[in-house]
């Protein structure tokens, strides 16, 4: 399956302990997501770390 995310939904998932976070990290490999996708993330992986309790590895 592919699947097409936008970065707020990215960002919303990673931060809340949620069904969609497990799916979004199981599918990684398959998800299509646009370079500005994975700048956005980076430039809030702190607050993503911070928020969701994970850790940054």
């Amino acid at each position: 399956m592919k699947l097409v995310v936008d970065a707020n939904v990215v960002i919303s998932a990673l931060i809340a302990n949620s069904k969609t976070r497990e799916l979004i990290v199981t599918l990684e490999p398959n998800l299509l997501t646009p370079e500005v996708v994975h700048d956005e993330i980076g430039n809030y992986e702190d607050l993503i770390v911070e928020k969701s309790g994970m850790d940054a590895n």
